[in-house]
């Protein structure tokens, strides 16, 4: 389709129709008035735009493909306003769309240069402007010869027939000035036509229609309709029978279950079509449909009858069309923008936020150089390119040879038959792998997560049965070791070049829950055999990327405070997933001891690795993945981690290095530059030794040194070589998302991260309208999930940045917290800490650190324990107070500012949690959650224990309790033959000292040999942190479940069942009672979890808040609220009536505040003279006394004099309503 719109932005709900209900295969536009600032138009196909350079909206061309079609930009270079695709039908053809401006001479050699850059066949669709009677027109003008010369000497054909393309209304005349020109080969192919109606211009879109079928356009692979699944008919179709498959090979089991699960879905589980869903217009209206169809009646009437009345009328109906579809558009915008509020569940919030954000883009379907006639062929090409990027050329032809040589010794898979990693999966195990929230799009298989996770118990117990079946066999399936990949255009890539696609594997579901099963039990295995380095961080618990960014300020900063250069080197591994040698990832876990099934098992799953291409639902043809791990797979990170791990022994021992998977660093610090260079020269060969030996290969191009040193004057850059090709010198290197520059300002890192956190918050400018919109409770939320939490990555280390430097991210803050609130542009910082409750970036900054600290403090074999526990460089330091201080100073500098007493706390210690082989479940009975206690009588609830206890009659009966005041903390465990109580350091939660109990009672139900016990505790959370199948960070409930789980292992019958407390449950009340007597006991000197110092955090840095905020004597929302903390009443479902009481709260607004803005001077009251301020208006201008008795009588009823936290505090004597009735009698409610 062809049609010179006169303005794509203005008529782009009739190029919306055009592709929704035409179909076209792309569109060729003319004039779209756009400009470069103009992007993410038409986000659901492939557009190319060629836009006019003039300072004015005018002239531009685009070709608009639709989705699903394979295309590529032809580039051009022409004066003229053309763009040009490459789009493949059932042949590959150019597609051109050009417009010629009136006012512009045309010239032959500029079609003629046009034509010769176009690759054959093509069309050419566009305005020429130009007027000939070979196309329909009444006169002949010079373009009309040229294009008739062109036609003639190159042979090409024009499509047009007789009928007219465009209305010239200053001469009420109809003409054909819109040409399509094709190849010869072209001409038999197409049909024209113009269609009747111009829509919202005035050329007639013109449709080329194909005479011969076309292939099927884009189709998609149908999706499940979750939420419309009938759980209960599918978990009674998808019964497995454990019988059958004990006669089955392992691949026919496999086919078996995948089948019956597979069959229950299609008869439980509605499906989208295949068909691409058409877009959704939920603005579109009776109206919309009753003015458009007036339009288009009054054009038929003009086009019959062209009197200057009809079309005035013809006008007149397409302006009232285009209103209303604006007004439409406006009013569910505005309501479905309001609907993003704090109301709905957070599920709902985070799909409103997406689809408002609108990041959705049109999948790109790649098309090459190469020779394509189908979908087939663009995956094929694109599978080849997967396919050599694992391919063995990739190796070095002397690795290659020692690969042959090595490999033909066999690793030997035998033994291990007692090791607890080879022993039967457990049930508890298969529901902790079913338990991950993540969902992700099924594999080959067509299996979703949903669907095992509904299968009935008795099903559960066979799919581990099945399991079990190929663990014992040592077999990884081999339908699970084909992958179905969809290739994505990488960032700032070209989309016509098969190496800018990144592959995305998706590989079955099932499969991925036996991969985290293994995993899981490998990764144990190798953590308790401290098998990997001490400072590789990646995919480790209690590790992170914040740690290796920590360690190296901290060498950095040492290193300028002892005036030396510290240089780094950082390393890019060239292909390290897709080339990590197999068999060399078998001889390292071989040589860390697996043995017996477990390495089997892993080399069944790295051989014979296959995989697809599928674009659509078009799939390329069956590929191999000859080497690397596997993409997707669960066990690819840990393999790759194994085989990696090794680097670490090659580096020598004077040499600091970070391993993060595969981002690797290293640096050397010394006074002499030489003398890094030597030692880091000799690091680098021998890392580039180790490479040559396992199969990778560092990227010269992509390998960084930074030199990093306080010297001034002119110094020389280090030079360093890898594979005999010069390292580059930089100024600054980004590694793990922190910018480190040469002198450690962080400049560069905080300039970006401005601008990125800027563009973050667009979307709640969006969403915070005046009047309409989302609330501040949501805004806060998003704010602090969008915006706030990329402040906060690396602020433990870029915080050590000057003072003046860090105040540039402050503004990012203050506009975060002004759009959430609407506060008015003037109102002060301080004001909207207090009024959001939100601390300063300082403090935040100051609130990381000391969380961060403390949990690396609780585990002394942690790679960044010496950069925080202590400085040896302490006193240096002191006596350079110029140098910035490490973190592990600076914290020091923290605790003194807050005043924080922390040296008597001793800190739980990290420990190993239990085996997953050897963990069981720890049984829980939660009869009494069907009870509400505060809607029952307690006498309810004592009768239903009574029943309780009958059950439990064999049982020994034990209850726990916590209890914590401002004074102490306790814990207690009552018994009839055993009762205890110890009294906690204050700082420990009640969460510990509940948890202090079960340990308690544990400890004495495993010393005792009491076989059969079941524990009372009136606390859920802990119940529930201590039943949960999931791991925890809690180092206290992994020492809890760990001594649950040997009493188990023991044979100890323990049950934990719920209580509601305070309802009279005799046992309950005395561990309560007891409990509380802890006060008058010593302390007992237990070590605390480092969460339970979070609050203690918080408290510190609040107090020196209220402190300074109790200073700030003039502030107008001091004297309402003296006394931080959050105010329910900020909150209101009107976000007008939310905006104007902040508003009123803070003393700013546009009537009393916009002077400064606009550096006025201040406004003054009309009635009295008086300065204008939000208090002179509520209570002390005379001249509306007469209003504030009628909405404030209290005041004058009971004498109380004026204040305004009376009328605006969180418990004002005043409704808020009665505020705003005032406001409106007074003229002022619209003028803030």
């Amino acid at each position: 389709l062809q049609w010179n719109c006169r303005g794509l932005l203005q008529n782009i709900d009739d190029v919306h129709y055009f592709l929704d209900e035409l179909e076209p295969i792309a569109v060729c536009l003319q004039e779209t008035h756009l400009k470069n600032t103009f992007s993410d138009i038409l986000r659901r196909h492939r557009v190319f735009r060629k836009d006019c350079l003039s300072a004015q909206s005018s002239g531009g061309v685009a070709v608009v493909v639709r989705r699903g079609v394979a295309c590529a930009e032809v580039l051009l270079r022409t004066p003229l306003e053309a763009v040009a695709a490459r789009v493949l039908v059932d042949r590959v053809i150019t597609i051109v769309s050009l417009y010629l401006p009136p006012h512009v001479p045309l010239h032959i050699h500029e079609l003629e240069g046009l034509i010769d850059q176009l690759p054959v066949p093509f069309l050419i669709l566009g305005d020429f402007y130009a007027h000939n009677s070979m196309w329909c027109s009444d006169r002949l003008d010079s373009r009309g010869k040229v294009i008739e010369r062109l036609l003639l000497s190159s042979g090409l054909c024009l499509l047009n027939n007789k009928e007219p393309t465009f209305y010239s209304a200053p001469h009420n005349s109809f003409t054909s000035i819109d040409l399509s020109i094709s190849s010869p080969s072209l001409f038999p192919c197409f049909s024209w036509n113009v269609l009747k109606n111009p829509f919202g211009s005035d050329h007639f879109p013109v449709i080329l229609k194909s005479n011969v079928a076309l292939p099927t356009i884009l189709k998609r692979v149908p999706r499940w309709k979750l939420e419309k699944a009938d759980w209960g008919l599918f978990r009674l179709k998808a019964t497995l029978d454990a019988s059958l498959l004990a006669s089955l090979s392992p691949e026919d089991a496999t086919l078996y279950v995948t089948e019956h699960i597979l069959s229950a879905a299609f008869e439980a589980i509605p499906q989208t079509s295949e068909n691409m869903p058409k877009r959704c217009k939920p603005w579109w209206n009776k109206d919309c449909a009753s003015t458009r169809k007036e339009q288009h009646k009054a054009w038929d009437t003009f086009r019959r009858y062209p009197t200057p009345l009809n079309r005035i009328e013809f006008k007149r109906r397409k302006a009232k069309a285009r209103r209303t579809r604006k007004r439409a558009k406006r009013g569910t915008w505005m309501k479905y923008v309001s609907s993003v509020n704090s109301f709905v569940s957070s599920k709902e919030v985070w799909d409103r936020y997406r689809k408002i954000k609108g990041d959705y883009h049109a999948f790109v379907i790649p098309l090459f150089h190469s020779p394509t006639t189908s979908l087939r062929d663009v995956a094929n090409v694109l599978g080849e390119q997967f396919h050599n990027v694992s391919s063995s050329d990739n190796y070095r032809a002397e690795f290659r040879q020692f690969k042959a040589r090595v490999e033909c010794h066999r690793i030997s898979m035998s033994g291990g038959n007692t090791a607890g990693y080879n022993k039967p999966f457990t049930m508890h195990e298969l529901k902790l792998a079913l338990s991950l929230k993540k969902q992700s799009a099924p594999g080959p298989d067509r299996i979703h997560y949903e669907m095992i996770r509904q299968l009935a118990p008795k099903s559960l117990e066979t799919l581990l049965w099945f399991f079990n079946h190929l663990w014992t066999q040592a077999y990884f399936p081999q339908a699970w070791k084909q992958a179905h990949v969809i290739p994505l255009l990488k960032p700032g890539k070209d989309s016509s070049v098969p190496s800018s696609y990144r592959p995305i594997a998706l590989t079955s579901s099932l499969g991925k829950i036996f991969e985290r099963m293994i995993n899981r039990r490998l990764v144990y295995f190798l953590e308790t055999q401290g098998f990997f380095d001490r400072n590789q961080c990646g995919f480790r618990g209690g590790r992170s990327t914040v740690d290796h960014l920590v360690r190296l300020e901290t060498t950095i900063r040492n290193a300028f405070v002892n005036r030396q250069h510290c240089v780094s080197v950082f390393f890019d591994l060239e292909k390290a997933y897709d080339t990590a040698w197999r068999y060399g990832i078998l001889k390292d876990l071989f040589a860390c001891g697996v043995r017996g099934r477990m390495l089997c098992v892993m080399k069944s799953f790295l051989s014979d690795r296959t995989f697809k291409v599928r674009l659509g639902a078009t799939y390329s043809d069956l590929f191999i993945q000859e080497n690397g791990v596997p993409q997707g797979g669960v066990l690819s990170v840990t393999l790759f981690a194994v085989k990696i791990n090794s680097l670490s022994k090659v580096i020598p021992r004077t040499v600091s290095y970070s391993l993060y998977v595969d981002d690797v660093q290293i640096s050397v610090s010394s006074c002499n530059l030489s003398s890094c260079e030597r030692q880091l020269q000799l690091a680098i060969n021998k890392m580039s030794k180790w490479a040559d030996e396992n199969g990778f290969r560092f990227s010269p191009e992509k390998t960084v040194c930074v030199p990093f040193s306080l010297k001034r004057g002119i110094t020389l850059d280090p030079s360093l070589e890898i594979n005999r090709t010069p390292i580059s010198i930089r100024n600054e290197h980004k590694f793990l998302g922190l910018i480190f520059d040469r002198k450690l300002n962080f400049i560069s890192h905080l300039k970006q991260l401005k601008l990125k956190c800027l563009k973050s918050a667009n979307i709640l400018k969006v969403l915070s309208h005046r009047s309409w919109g989302s609330d501040r409770k949501c805004l806060l939320r998003l704010y602090n999930f969008l915006v706030r939490s990329r402040l906060d990555y690396g602020a433990i280390v870029y915080g050590s940045a000057r003072s003046s430097a860090l105040k540039m991210l402050d503004p990012v803050h203050h506009l975060g917290l002004r759009l959430a609130t609407g506060a008015f542009r003037t109102s002060p910082t301080l004001s909207l800490y207090a009024e959001t409750n939100q601390m300063s970036l300082e403090k935040r900054r100051q609130y990381i650190s000391l969380i961060y600290a403390y949990k690396i403090l609780s585990d002394p074999n942690h790679p960044t324990y010496c950069c925080v526990h202590d400085s040896g460089s302490s006193l240096i330091f002191q006596n350079k107070p110029s140098i910035v201080r490490p973190l592990s100073l600076r914290l020091e500098d923290i605790r003194q500012s807050l005043s924080l007493e922390l040296n008597d706390i001793s800190l739980l210690e990290r420990t190993d949690t239990v085996a997953p082989w050897d963990l069981l479940p720890v049984s829980c009975d939660w009869c009494f959650t069907r009870f509400n206690k505060h809607n029952i009588s307690p006498i309810i609830i004592q009768q239903e224990f009574q029943e309780v206890l009958k059950k439990y009659k064999d049982y020994a009966q034990f209850y726990t309790d916590g209890a914590k005041t401002s004074s102490f903390v306790g814990s207690a465990v009552y018994s009839e033959s055993f009762t205890s109580a110890q009294r906690l350091n204050s700082v420990a939660s009640i969460f510990t000292a509940e948890l202090q109990g079960v340990l308690t009672t544990v400890d004495y139900i495993i010393e005792s040999h009491t076989m059969k016990a079941v524990v009372f505790v009136d606390s859920q959370s802990v119940i529930t942190a201590i039943s949960s199948v999931k791991d925890s960070k809690h180092n206290l409930i992994q020492v809890v479940r760990a001594k649950i789980n040997r009493g188990l292992q023991k044979g100890h019958d323990i049950i934990f069942c719920w209580v509601p407390s305070h309802v009279g449950l005799s046992g309950n009340e005395k561990a309560d009672r007891l409990a509380a007597s802890s006060k008058n006991l010593l302390e007992t000197r237990l070590q605390l979890p480092h969460q339970d110092l979070k609050p203690i955090f918080r408290a510190a840095i609040f107090l020196k808040w209220q402190t300074e905020w109790n200073q700030q004597h003039d502030n107008k929302l001091h004297s309402i609220k003296p006394v931080l903390g959050i105010w329910e009443s900020s909150s209101h479902k009107t976000r007008s009536r939310e905006i104007l009481l902040c508003r009123l709260r803070l003393g700013h607004s546009y009537a009393t505040h916009v002077y400064l803005l606009h550096g006025e001077d201040p406004p003054f009251c009309e009635h009295c003279g008086e300065i204008l301020t939000v208090w002179h208006i509520l209570g002390l201008c005379s001249a509306l006394a007469q209003e504030r008795r009628s909405c404030f009588p209290e005041f004058s009823m009971y004498c109380i004099p004026f204040h305004p936290a009376l009328v605006l505090g969180e418990q004002p004597i005043i409704p808020f309503e009665r505020v705003v009735m005032f406001l409106e009698k007074t003229g002022f409610l619209h003028k803030f």
